[in-house]
């Protein structure tokens, strides 16, 4: 039988020092790890569906209101109301407008936005807006997160199947699973010497995407007028399919905007030579051309574009142009009418079509424009420059992004 080896006092000071090591360097970690900073509240059960409205209420009352400057509109996913504000997100009942859930860091949110059941929530490190943190709006538990390289400014966008998250020199498309489909522009770092779109210098001064493909405008230097690009997903998340557009006489100081992609189609407000949205196929071939009577007071589709039903809202600053939601065809227009002036786009509740307008909330017929009442909703002064009232549906609960803070209407009880 073989002896078993004695311990000494030196084999027991060394393995005591490397389990201090080792201690020490644990604390060392959860210290300075992004989870010893992260407050994580889920909801104490479930959130329920919520079944459309069955008609328009007759009358409007304020049910509640939230503060929620890292939205541009109402952000709605698994009939929970999400709001950004500092450094936290909530997930909101609509009605009470009570949170039932809360995700917080230490560092001021970047935007929130939404794709299918989950909040995402962007937040800053030094690498730009690129800690992505992925809430399930039912539950308020964590979903999935990723991380990555983005400008220190992003926008965020959503048609609710992906992600865009665009900056002036950079977008990525995430998948709801923050998988990144499509990532271009600079980069900190190449890693393959052809990489497309890097070390050009190229802005990019308005983006829109759909679950199959990314559009954006590009202002390049020593190119006097913008590009339109149309990106499609390839197998090579970093080496899309690129396709640049040449927009003739449209200044980098325009304010040309990709306004919406529909599948593989995209709309593009173009201001010269006359304002018009343009509708180009994938391959950048014009589809249709609707003029505007004048250029439009407000183009930035960030907050002005919104999803109706089958249709698409653009709201110009003083009107509301819709398009059928597949090929982008203009269907009509919807101007002031009775002293009813649009102050934003379009929400849909029981087929109705439902548009912020002075004074209260416009019902039109969706088939053809036609205004038939208006709801009075007193509303209070907005945010200093603050202009546009951006309206989403959930249940029989209308809400309202006013600025940097999000409003819920409802019937009297």
């Amino acid at each position: 039988m073989v002896k078993p080896e004695r311990r000494t006092r030196t084999d027991v000071a060394v393995a005591l020092a490397i389990a201090a090591v080792v201690a020490v360097a644990a604390v060392t970690i959860w210290w300075t790890s992004d989870a010893r900073t992260t407050l994580s509240r889920p909801a104490d059960t479930p959130s329920k569906s919520i079944p459309p409205a069955d008609g328009v209420p007759a009358d409007l009352q304020q049910l509640w209101s939230a503060p929620s400057p890292a939205t541009t509109l109402p952000v709605v996913a698994s009939g929970t109301v999400v709001t950004g504000d500092g450094s936290t997100v909530d997930g909101r009942d609509p009605i009470t407008g009570e949170a039932r859930w809360s995700y917080a860091r230490d560092l001021p949110l970047c935007g929130v936005t939404w794709v299918y059941q989950y909040a995402v929530a962007v937040y800053p490190d030094i690498r730009g807006c690129g800690q992505v943190s992925t809430v399930d709006s039912s539950t308020g538990r964590r979903g999935p997160a990723r991380t990555g390289y983005a400008d220190d400014r992003v926008q965020l966008s959503s048609d609710g199947t992906v992600v865009l998250s665009t900056g002036t020199t950079r977008l990525e498309l995430w998948r709801s699973d923050m998988v990144r489909v499509i990532g271009f522009g600079e980069v900190d770092a190449r890693v393959k010497p052809n990489q497309t779109g890097l070390g050009q210098g190229c802005a990019i001064t308005s983006a829109a995407a759909s679950a199959l493909a990314v559009s954006l405008l590009q202002a390049c230097p020593g190119e006097v007028d913008v590009r339109l690009t149309l990106l499609r997903p390839a197998d090579e998340d970093d080496e899309p399919t690129q396709r640049d557009v040449p927009q003739p006489g449209v200044a980098p100081d325009s304010t040309a905007r990709v306004l919406v992609v529909s599948d593989t189609v995209t709309a593009v407000y173009l201001p010269t030579p006359t304002p018009r949205v343009s509708v180009v196929d994938q391959n950048g071939a014009e589809l249709s051309s609707t003029p505007l009577p004048a250029a439009p007071s407000a183009a930035d589709p960030a907050n002005t574009v919104t999803r109706a039903g089958d249709l698409i809202s653009w709201w110009t600053g003083d009107a509301v142009m819709l398009f059928n939601a597949d090929q982008l065809t203009h269907k009509f227009t919807v101007e002031a009418a009775d002293g009813a002036v649009p102050l934003g786009p379009a929400a849909m509740m029981a087929d109705r079509l439902l548009i912020p307008v002075t004074g209260g909330v416009g019902v039109y017929d969706p088939e053809t424009g036609e205004l038939e009442r208006v709801i009075e909703v007193q509303r209070p002064a907005m945010d200093s420059g603050v202009a546009v009232i951006v309206p989403t549906v959930v249940g029989p609960t209308l809400l309202e992004q006013r600025g940097r803070t999000v409003v819920a209407l409802g019937a009297r009880p």
